[in-house]
């Protein structure tokens, strides 16, 4: 355990950081959400132009997150040679991680970099808890390379004395170090924090996982979401969507102006009166030979939608999503020319895939260690992470292929399962049990048709031998037959012995 003042050192170096990056990802998490600031308008706008610039948020980022992070599910995790999950799966489903694996990959998407943290739990069952990066940062010695971070510290609220406090949790290899202090929103009172408790965890490292959106070998590039590149093109769109609504608002219909004209003002009050109401049973007639009446045209929407679909292209191509995620322009479209769409995206969610395993990877192998008691095991990193398989294809194709794989390599029918689009592991798992018992059932149908086959034989060759051996036996009516009166079919009385 390191000594006190080192650890408070720690704790602030730890909380300095925290603050900043939390100030960063708090700018991103407007955007993820859609409260955004709206665009620019002037210092002296009236009330309804700025209620026009409210409305005209376009927020594409959020649909963006998502067409990824739908398509990242983690439903096994095996040994290289095994097809079935290792036995430390079972702690995924104890912490309900089905459901909470999107949390992480989309704190991954958006704001590139998230975490998760492992504890032991009760009864030997690891806590594996997804945290934000708006909650947590971590301190390594190399932070390029480094599995496992030096520090890490888990910021919350705790109100156990009544009032709201900051909780800061501080992570190291041994211990979880439990610091209370100040609440603040803009920079941390580092000498208001006092250390309440120490928990030893035993695991030997720091128990906190680091998700990354992007690996880089650079030392100036941070980890970096997905969103935070698209920001000045959704800016820009919803500029262009603020100029659709002042063009629809104001300048969307024919504006009619007249000069030369003597306006009337009323007697009492000495205002003047509007002797021009526009109606299509109304013309404007006046006295005055100098005056003059025309028109202002209606200004063309078109071209500004025009620009706007070009600008939701634009993040379409820099996103590597498909436009018709974006547009919604799909009609009558085959499952072939939706996978050719698909295809840039899929190549993206197979980098994520490769990237989010590893960690995913190493939370399971902390979490054995966490059940266990024991050191990680060396052959653990063999170990693999297994995904769903969601890109678009036809099931009667696929179907097709997934037979010709069976009848012409004779690849086992059990393999290719989890290869049927739409089917889970829990899927293959229960059909995998309900082929051994109707091959147990087939067995011992099998068995009882051999022994009553067998029974058969054994009674046809009784009865065989019964009939060789009978003898001319007499059946009296009304007279019990005994083994002296022979076996067989009823015979005539034998003549009697001449005297």
């Amino acid at each position: 355990m390191a000594l006190a003042g080192d650890l408070r050192n720690v704790l602030h170096r730890s909380l300095v950081r925290f603050s900043d990056e939390r100030a960063h990802y708090a700018w991103l998490e407007r955007y993820a959400i859609g409260l955004q600031d709206p665009p620019y308008m002037p210092k002296h706008a009236h009330r309804e132009y700025a209620s026009l610039a409210k409305t005209a948020v376009l927020n594409f980022l959020p649909l963006i997150v998502d067409a990824v992070a739908q398509q990242l599910y983690v439903e096994g995790y095996r040994k290289p040679d095994s097809p079935d999950d290792d036995s430390s799966w079972e702690w995924w489903s104890a912490n309900s991680l089905d459901a909470w694996q999107h949390s992480v990959h989309r704190d991954t998407l958006t704001y590139g970099v998230a975490y998760v943290r492992v504890l032991p739990g009760k009864r030997k069952v690891p806590q594996i808890r997804p945290i934000s990066p708006l909650s947590m940062s971590a301190l390594y010695e190399d932070p390029i390379h480094d599995e496992w971070p030096q520090f890490a510290v888990h910021v919350d609220l705790d109100y156990s004395t009544g009032e709201k406090r900051c909780r800061a949790t501080l992570l190291d290899d041994e211990f979880e170090h439990v610091y209370l202090g100040e609440h603040w929103t803009d920079a941390p009172d580092l000498d208001s924090f006092t250390l309440t408790e120490s928990r030893r965890h035993g695991l030997g490292v720091c128990p906190v996982v680091r998700f990354r959106n992007q690996l880089s070998t650079s030392p100036n590039v941070a980890p970096r979401g997905d969103i935070e590149a698209l920001i000045p093109t959704q800016d820009r769109l919803n500029s262009l969507t603020l100029t659709a609504s002042l063009i629809a608002q104001f300048a969307s219909f024919r504006q009619r102006w007249a000069s030369g004209l003597v306006i009337p003002r009323d007697p009492e009050t000495g205002e003047p009166v509007d002797s021009f109401n526009s109606a299509v049973n109304r013309v404007w007639v006046t006295e005055t030979p100098d005056a003059r009446f025309g028109e202002f045209s209606e200004s063309d929407i078109g071209k500004i939608l025009l620009a706007v679909a070009e600008t939701i292209k634009h993040l379409a191509a820099i996103s590597q999503v498909p436009p018709v995620y974006l547009l919604g322009e799909i009609v009558n479209i085959s499952a072939e020319a939706l996978a050719a769409a698909e295809a840039g995206l899929q190549r993206k969610c197979s980098e994520k895939r490769t990237v989010y395993g590893e960690a995913w990877a190493q939370v399971m192998r902390l979490a054995t260690a966490a059940s266990t008691g024991r050191a990680i095991p060396e052959d653990a990193h063999l170990n693999r992470i297994v995904w769903r398989d969601t890109e678009a294809r036809s099931l009667a194709s696929t179907v097709d292929a997934l037979g010709k794989l069976s009848q012409m390599l004779q690849v086992p029918p059990e393999a290719l399962w989890e290869r049927i689009p739409g089917i889970n592991s829990s899927d293959v798992a229960a059909w995998k049990k309900m082929s051994k018992e109707a091959d147990s059932f087939g067995n011992m149908l099998g068995m009882l048709q051999a022994q009553s086959g067998r029974a058969g034989v054994e009674k046809t060759q009784a009865e065989a031998k019964g009939a060789d051996n009978a003898k001319q036996g007499t059946n009296v009516p009304g007279k019990a037959t005994t083994s002296n009166s022979g076996y067989g079919t009823p015979s005539r009385k034998p003549a009697k012995a001449a005297a």
